[in-house]
C-alpha cells in the first residue's frame, strides 16, 4: 500500500507538472533551420544609424535571416521604433517618448549627436518598418518595459502583427515575462522569446515558466554549456545577442546556439 501511494503521489505530480507548468514550445517555420539564423540587431549598426529605415534596408541588402527592432509608444498611442525610453542619445535631453505625440518625435533627427552618417533620419514607426519588410524575412519586434506592468503596447503589436499577415515570421520579445504571457493571452499563435541577462531585474532563467516562450535569446558573454543544457532540455531554440566579435562568434559555435543578433552580419560569415 506505501508503494502503491507513492506511485500515486508521482503520477499526480507528474499530471501538475504537465498541466499547469511544463509547455510545448511553438517554432514558427522560419526558424526551423540547421543553419545558423542571422538577425540585423536594430538594423546594421555598424553601417548605418540604429533603429532607422536606412539601417533595416541595408540589412535586407547584406541577406540577414531577420531583423531585430524595439518598440516604445507615443503619447498618442503610436509604436515607433526606438531602443531607449527616452531621447537623450540623439537630443541631449531625456525626454520620454512617452511624453510626446508622435507629430512632435517625426522631426527629430535619429541618426544619433555623435554620427558622422550624412543623410538625416527620422524615428521609424513600427508600421514602417513592416511596410518594407521583404518576404520570407524574420522580424523581432522586443517590447521595451520600462514598468512591471503593461504601458499598452502588446496589444498594438499583435494587431499590427495580424494586419500584415506576420504570423508566420514574426517573434515577440521582452525581458519581462508578464508582457509575454499578455502577448500569448491576446493571441496564442504568436511566437514569444524570452530576453535575459544576469543584470536584468527578472535575472533568473526560471522566469521562463511564467512567460511560457517559445524561443530563447540571452547575453552570448553569460551564457554556459549548463545553461544551453538545460534549455534545450525544454525544447527551447536558442539565440544570443549581440555577437559583434570573432570571440563571440567562436563561443557561439561552441555552444551551438540556433541563431545570434549582431550589428555587423559580416562576422558570421
Amino acid at each position: 500500500m506505501v508503494y502503491m501511494g507513492i506511485i500515486g503521489g508521482v503520477l499526480i505530480i507528474w499530471y501538475f507538472y504537465n498541466k499547469f507548468i511544463r509547455w510545448s514550445p511553438m517554432i514558427p517555420p522560419i526558424l526551423n533551420t540547421v543553419k545558423l539564423f542571422v538577425y540585423g540587431h536594430r538594423g546594421v549598426p555598424a553601417l548605418t544609424p540604429e533603429n532607422t529605415l536606412c539601417s533595416f534596408q541595408k540589412a535586407f541588402e547584406l541577406k540577414v535571416d531577420g531583423i531585430e527592432l524595439d518598440v516604445q509608444i507615443t503619447k498618442d498611442g503610436i509604436l515607433v521604433v526606438h531602443h531607449d525610453p527616452h531621447l537623450e542619445r540623439l537630443t541631449g535631453k531625456q525626454t520620454l517618448i512617452s511624453s510626446l505625440e508622435y507629430e512632435e518625435l517625426s522631426s527629430i533627427d535619429a541618426r544619433g549627436k555623435e554620427s558622422d552618417f550624412k543623410i538625416v533620419q527620422r524615428i521609424p514607426t513600427l508600421d514602417d518598418v513592416l511596410e518594407i519588410l521583404p518576404k520570407n524575412t524574420a522580424i523581432n519586434i522586443e517590447i521595451k518595459s520600462q514598468q512591471l506592468f503593461s504601458e499598452g503596447m502588446e496589444k498594438p503589436v499583435v494587431q499590427a502583427i495580424l494586419r500584415y499577415e506576420l504570423l508566420d515570421r514574426a517573434i515577440v520579445s521582452s525581458f519581462n515575462p508578464l508582457r509575454l504571457r499578455k502577448i500569448k493571452r491576446l493571441n496564442d499563435k504568436i511566437t514569444t522569446a524570452q530576453l535575459w541577462d544576469e543584470e536584468d531585474q527578472f535575472s533568473s532563467i526560471w522566469w521562463i515558466y511564467i512567460s511560457r516562450p517559445d524561443l530563447f535569446h540571452g547575453n552570448i558573454d553569460q551564457f554556459n554549456g549548463r545553461m544551453i543544457s538545460d534549455l534545450k532540455a525544454l525544447e527551447l531554440k536558442i539565440y544570443a545577442y549581440t555577437v559583434n566579435t570573432n570571440e563571440q562568434f567562436e563561443k557561439v559555435k561552441r555552444l551551438n546556439v540556433d541563431g545570434v543578433f549582431t550589428d555587423d552580419p559580416s562576422i558570421c560569415k
